[in-house]
């Protein structure tokens, strides 16, 4: 398993993967904006398969937010997100960063989970935050 930083390349790719995981879907224009954010876009790339798992987040000052984690369905419950959020840890804890935020759709009970698993606490709730209705758990790790 290779995790790697993202490149412009990668677009068609990380966009054919966003299409199928996420309900309302990233544009190419803003996951060419992520990608040429200061912080990197981590993928996990493997050899047979290609981009299997994206992580894409952004550093605030002493803090970090996820945006999107995503797994290729036929990918699913084989680590990778497990993967790439390990990855950030390690990251956070170099980098002194004192908590990582996201948000995630109420609805999604396997992200849900994930995140408990790893120490992310519900600290909020945006009610109709998605286009479809869905409410946006807010979470928190502290580091």
């Amino acid at each position: 398993m290779n995790i790697r930083a993202a490149t412009l390349a990668d677009i068609p790719a990380l966009q054919a993967m966003e299409q199928q995981c996420n309900p309302s879907p990233w544009s190419a224009a803003q996951l060419i904006s992520s990608i040429n954010a200061p912080q990197p876009v981590w993928v996990i790339d493997l050899p047979e398969h290609g981009i299997v798992a994206m992580l894409i987040w952004q550093k605030l000052p002493d803090e970090a937010e996820i945006h999107l984690l995503n797994t290729h369905p036929v990918h699913r419950r084989q680590g990778y997100a497990q993967q790439l959020l390990q990855h950030l840890f390690q990251w956070a804890q170099q980098q002194h960063i004192s908590r990582i935020l996201l948000e995630v759709r109420a609805s999604n009970g396997g992200a849900l989970q994930l995140y408990e698993h790893n120490g992310f606490k519900r600290c909020g709730l945006r009610r109709n935050y998605y286009q479809n209705g869905d409410d946006a758990v807010l979470m928190e790790k502290l580091c």
